[in-house]
């Protein structure tokens, strides 16, 4: 019986985050006459229509009943937004799926999330309860939730992959994360990057060249010849984004202004300065590698909570470098915010805090082009990229967590 109210009062932040934002939309709902005006409490930029990216997919499907091509025309898309996701999602219609079908799979979508959410963070501390309260409610992830987007359930997918893959024998798994992963790259293109969760395994560059290799060639065979537009479909709003352009032009408008011409005009020089961000970023972990160990836990890739975490680190260090991404993909950071909570669990240290406070504070940064924004979309970025080298690429064969002192830092939920 203690065992399973221990279970539950870990997942006590996670329910009051969910209750707490479904109050304020239902009394938000009733106040200001419509739940497109209900997100604005939490500062969320609504549009009149519920689930808006969700209506990309479902009124696509209806442009293509109707005999025209939703990559080229955006007759029924409420903004004539052109159709910018793999062609598997446009197979739905099979199902029944119609503009009709949205509300209902918008809500569908939010609902796995929460799900996913009590089972990914486990808060035994009150400062690791107070970290995934915020982190569910912060504005990242409500903004993925009012769009219906689907990054929230690519997140979601590998949540409950990971954890169901961590169940089976482990001579499977490597094959079964495998397969998870080149699912997902089908339906959304960049988990492919996830395959740096076999780096710390045997032969694991070989199996991660090998899984990042299967899954661009399904994309490719499931896509065809709507691979390319595809990626120039893609909406891009800065406003609304992460990711080294807007880093390195806010950067470039407040130090270097000789270099604002170049980013705008040249779209890939601030993926090549990211890039180059990165490597020294890498450098830094293979010389201050035990001193990284100091201030953030290794990553452990005999885990679920690990791959999970080091799978949202990747992609989001590759939707930095590839230039621009809107913010809802932050989501997958919750994966590395999940792993440092485990960290504080352990009630012996407080080193991962300053970078669940990092973390947290970009996930609920304003949605506008802001110094501050990106110097926190900065900081994270070199974080992560240490972070994954420090655990993937420089950790010695025999290396025990850094010790500390032994005495409770924190005290228990």
């Amino acid at each position: 019986m203690q065992k399973y109210e221990g279970h539950l009062s870990s997942r006590l932040p996670v329910l009051a985050a969910v209750v707490t934002v479904v109050t304020v939309l239902a009394v938000g709902t009733f106040t200001r006459g419509g739940l497109a005006n209900a997100w604005h409490l939490f500062r969320i930029p609504s549009l009149p229509w519920t689930f808006t990216d969700t209506r990309s997919i479902t009124h696509s499907i209806d442009c293509l009943l109707a005999g025209q091509d939703p990559y080229v025309v955006g007759t029924f898309d409420p903004t004539h937004r052109l159709f910018s996701y793999p062609p598997i999602w446009l197979q739905l219609r099979h199902l029944g799926v119609t503009s009709r079908s949205t509300n209902l799979i918008g809500l569908t979508m939010a609902v796995i999330t929460a799900g996913a959410f009590l089972l990914l963070f486990r808060a035994q501390t009150w400062l690791g309860a107070f970290v995934v309260f915020f982190a569910v409610t912060s504005r990242a992830v409500l903004f993925a939730v009012e769009r219906g987007n689907i990054d929230q359930l690519i997140f979601s997918l590998f949540v409950f992959g990971f954890f169901l893959i961590y169940q089976q024998e482990t001579q499977a798994r490597p094959l079964l994360t495998g397969l998870l992963i080149v699912f997902l790259t089908i339906l959304k293109v960049y988990p492919f990057v996830a395959a740096a969760t076999f780096l710390r395994q045997r032969n694991g560059a070989i199996k991660a060249m090998l899984t990042a290799t299967l899954s661009i060639a399904a994309l490719a065979l499931t896509s065809g010849r709507r691979l390319p537009l595809l990626f120039a479909n893609t909406p891009q709003d800065f406003s609304l984004s992460f990711g080294s352009f807007p880093f390195f032009l806010e950067m470039s408008m407040h130090t270097f202004h000789a270099a604002t011409p170049i980013i705008l005009h040249n779209r890939r020089a601030a993926p090549m300065a990211a890039i180059i961000l990165g490597i020294l970023s890498l450098i830094a972990a293979a010389i201050y590698s035990k001193q990284i160990d100091r201030i953030l836990p290794p990553l452990d890739c005999d885990r679920a909570r690990g791959c999970i975490a080091i799978s949202g680190l990747t992609i989001f260090c590759f939707a930095f470098i590839f230039g621009s991404s809107y913010d809802y993909r932050l989501i997958f950071l919750l994966g590395a915010v999940a792993y440092l909570v485990e960290d504080l669990n352990k009630n012996i240290s407080l080193r991962s805090l300053p970078a669940a406070i990092l973390i947290l504070l970009l996930l609920s940064a304003p949605f506008h082009l802001s110094w501050i924004h990106e110097i926190l979309d900065g900081l994270v970025f070199v974080m992560a990229i240490a972070w994954l080298g420090s655990s993937l690429f420089y950790r010695p064969k025999e290396r025990d967590d850094v010790a500390f002192p032994q005495q409770s830092a924190l005290k228990s939920v």
